[in-house]
């Protein structure tokens, strides 16, 4: 049988033989949902506590994740971004737009956890792709800090330890995901901007995607924080 489809490092396409593991995927998450869990988001093999311990850490893992996105944003701005005119694009150009994915605590907080924990897989997924490329790209930039270059490798490693969580604790969210993904066709389109000779035109693209990434981070440590303090019962 073929793997899964794989999101790290790499946009997802699809293809027939994708297709067929999507298929299964979903008779899977089918299956969980019948099992009558009383979580009905959470992996029937993690008893509530042991799921609740693993949302505390992962909300610490969001809060680092959020931390250092603007650390780096600010960083970035007022080294390279004074003067310029870099906000032009501002985040209205991000590429995760279309998911229409709540910014502010209080209407996240009306989501169940199904969809809380389905944002929060689809901005880990369209982050993949940027994310790889901005902490390679960093690597050329002139006079990088090594702040910026440490948070950026440590934020796609977070990035990749929480699609591990999300993935193994909410299973059947994940054909949605991949679903919603492929029928919205988000992409990231920034790369020959990124790669480009033109130094204000590589600037202008760093500066959105530091920009894009501190909201996004926000969002995903605002989704995990609600799932945590329900678990505890603490909202």
């Amino acid at each position: 049988m073929a793997s899964a489809p794989s999101f790290r490092g790499h946009q997802w396409t699809y293809n027939p033989v994708q297709g067929t593991c999507l298929l299964l995927l979903l008779v899977m998450s089918n299956l969980l949902l019948c099992q009558g869990n009383i979580c009905p988001s959470c992996s029937p093999v993690t008893p509530l506590r042991s799921l609740t311990d693993l949302l505390i850490d992962a909300a610490w893992l969001t809060h680092d994740f959020y931390n250092f996105s603007t650390i780096m944003f600010k960083e970035f701005d007022e080294k390279y971004a004074q003067g310029k005119l870099y906000h032009i694009n501002d985040t209205n150009s991000c590429h995760t737009n279309p998911l229409h994915a709540p910014e502010e605590r209080e209407t996240a907080q009306q989501l169940n956890n199904e969809d809380l924990s389905k944002f929060t897989l689809f901005l880990l997924y369209t982050w993949n792709k940027p994310l790889y490329h901005l902490t390679k790209e960093l690597q050329s930039l002139k006079e990088v800090s090594q702040t910026i270059l440490t948070r950026a490798t440590e934020n796609e490693k977070m990035s990749d330890k929480l699609q591990a969580f999300i993935e193994s604790q909410f299973k059947q969210v994940i054909v949605p995901v991949l679903q919603k993904m492929f029928d919205t066709r988000i992409t990231w389109s920034g790369l020959s901007s990124l790669t480009s000779s033109d130094e204000d035109r590589r600037h202008s693209e760093f500066y959105n995607l530091f920009k894009c990434l501190r909201r996004d981070s926000r969002k995903i440590d605002i989704y995990i924080k609600i799932l945590a303090c329900r678990m505890r019962k603490t909202c």
